[in-house]
């Protein structure tokens, strides 16, 4: 055996009550990041997930229109005008996901 082979220990097994690990995608609405709204794809389904406990099937193409209604909807439960409200207090609903400026060019 070579001299320079480092052998780590194996990993410590996990409790039964962890479940994962996971892997999450941001859902981005409207050139906004949803909070507590997430997703992945899945065969020929996209699942969109609220709260890490709610999770629903869209075909591809309907699962676009399904974030900007859910989108919506929390933001309005949230006491928002709509998921593009700048503020509440101090805070808008959603962050922009990304904004740069154009410095007039």
């Amino acid at each position: 055996m070579a001299d320079n082979v480092f052998h780590l220990p194996p990993p410590p097994e996990q409790p039964d009550f962890l479940v994962g690990p996971f892997e999450t995608w941001k859902v981005c609405v409207e050139g906004r990041l949803i909070p507590r709204l997430t997703g992945f794809r899945e065969g020929d389904q996209t699942f969109l997930v609220v709260d890490e406990r709610f999770a629903v099937a869209f075909p591809h193409d309907l699962a676009r229109s399904a974030a900007w209604l859910i989108a919506n909807a929390m933001a309005v439960s949230e006491g928002y005008s709509h998921l593009g409200a700048e503020q509440k207090g101090a805070q808008p609903f959603a962050p922009k996901a990304m904004e740069i400026p154009d410095h007039g060019r």
